[in-house]
């Protein structure tokens, strides 16, 4: 079992930072920071994938990506650039988390809202595209129904072939289907969901088409060591410690990586 950890953008770069060098001391797999401009929370964050860049350079070992990025609420053709110098700047350790957005102000003030499916659709699109643009030699001309591109030339490619990973963040019956034909993770959105979605998300994802999905669940962590030895039964293979806050997730990636991460291995 692999074991990560989530980051908020609404937590200052001091905070992430101190987080993410703890993270990477101490052994876990992964760290994922979630992509918002806006929450119903806070309206003061940083951009995920400016911070990613600057962890690139302050780790060594540690996977980096996001907890989501919603693919429709930035151009897909920058994003794929992007998510390619990222994985540039950290040799090779980054994870592009995939979610259609569900925040109507922040889309209202930076992107464009649309409804349900359209977002949805956006996202299909988009991974298309980046997925495209990662992969070819040659100049890609791309006409969508959302995008379009003329003569696009991405280089540097990303360091990982084929490309980074896409991991899923969703519950959606359609976005779950997306991510049956793309995802190489599925990773639940935080806070939380519940053990209903787990099942339902496990029985969609289970190997779909003879493909392995990693499987995610997440919790305090309190909550994951309760929680793990049922998960780990149950087929997932990745357990994220969520929901501490700023102050206290240091000392508690200490902890799982001392008290239990070692009876996983």
């Amino acid at each position: 079992m692999e074991f990560g950890v989530v980051v908020s953008s609404i937590w200052n770069v001091k905070e992430i930072a101190e987080c993410a060098r703890v993270a990477d001391e101490a052994g876990l797999d992964f760290l994922l920071v979630t992509d918002h401009y806006m929450t119903p929370r806070s309206n003061e964050s940083v951009d995920a994938w400016t911070v990613l860049a600057a962890l690139a350079t302050q780790t060594h070992r540690i996977r980096l990506g996001t907890c989501v990025t919603p693919i429709p609420f930035r151009p897909p053709q920058m994003l794929a650039k992007i998510i390619a110098t990222v994985d540039q700047l950290s040799h090779g350790r980054t994870i592009l988390g995939v979610g259609a957005g569900w925040h109507q102000p922040e889309f209202d003030a930076y992107s464009k809202w649309d409804e349900d499916k359209i977002r949805v659709a956006k996202t299909r699109e988009g991974i298309r595209l980046i997925t495209r643009l990662w992969s070819s030699n040659e100049p890609v001309n791309f006409k969508g129904k959302f995008y379009q591109v003329k003569g696009a030339i991405l280089e540097p490619k990303p360091v990982q072939k084929p490309h980074p990973p896409l991991w899923f963040g969703t519950t959606g019956s359609y976005m779950l289907r997306l991510a049956q034909r793309y995802a190489d993770g599925w990773v639940p959105p935080v806070p939380g969901v519940s053990a209903e979605a787990y099942e339902t998300v496990l029985a969609k994802l289970r190997k779909p088409g003879g493909r392995t999905i990693k499987l995610n669940f997440n919790g305090t962590l309190d909550e994951l060591r309760q929680t793990i030895p049922k998960f780990a039964d149950l087929g997932f293979d990745g357990a994220i410690l969520a929901r501490e806050s700023p102050q206290e997730l240091p000392q508690a990636m200490k902890e799982l990586a001392t008290k239990i991460i070692p009876s996983y291995r």
